[in-house]
């Protein structure tokens, strides 16, 4: 039986999961590089499993995103400035999502991709994030509003299920039997 996924319900859980481990793997990689580096490379870890569960759920395979990950990573080590980094972070998220895993023409992902991810970056900015706690909050108000982006998207019939072919038989069956 095949796992579908939930890509909404995924995304929120996401921003908790990364909220609540954002300290402690702050401090952990912190142990290896000064803070500012530490705080890029967290965030090149979150970008680079929620792109793998992109590619996934778009139906592409997970080295699709090899390069754009590479690119972040380099400019993790490279770029000294946070928000620069994060506005090339911001850029390399909306190409990972809109230009590789959900492949969308750009006059119908222009305005999506910058109300989310600028208008998603201006509230977490907003809130002026200056210690880690108020990051991790941030991060989970960052995955919150990336969540609308399945709700704009998405077709609004259900989820495609994929069925077990015996149990799809078996349904044929018992409806042939119940006329």
């Amino acid at each position: 039986m095949k796992t579908f996924s939930r890509p909404i319900r995924n995304t929120i859980v996401f921003g908790f999961v990364f909220g609540l481990a954002f300290i402690p793997l702050h401090m952990l990689v912190g142990y290896i590089t000064d803070g500012a580096t530490a705080f890029r490379i967290v965030l090149w870890i979150y970008l680079s499993v929620y792109g793998f569960f992109l590619s996934r759920w778009g139906g592409k395979r997970p080295l699709t995103i090899f390069f754009p990950l590479l690119l972040l990573l380099i400019l993790a080590l490279m770029v000294k400035s946070t928000s620069a980094f994060l506005l090339l972070g911001l850029v390399i998220f909306s190409w990972m999502r809109s230009g590789v895993c959900f492949q969308q023409s750009l006059t119908k992902i222009l305005g999506v991709e910058l109300l989310l991810s600028l208008g998603g970056a201006v509230l977490v900015a907003w809130f002026s994030p200056h210690s880690i706690l108020t990051w991790a909050l941030g991060i989970l108000m960052f995955f919150l509003i990336q969540s609308t982006y399945f709700v704009i998207f998405e077709n609004s019939d259900e989820e495609q299920v994929n069925m077990d072919p015996f149990e799809e038989a078996m349904m044929r069956a018992e409806k042939i039997i119940s006329y």
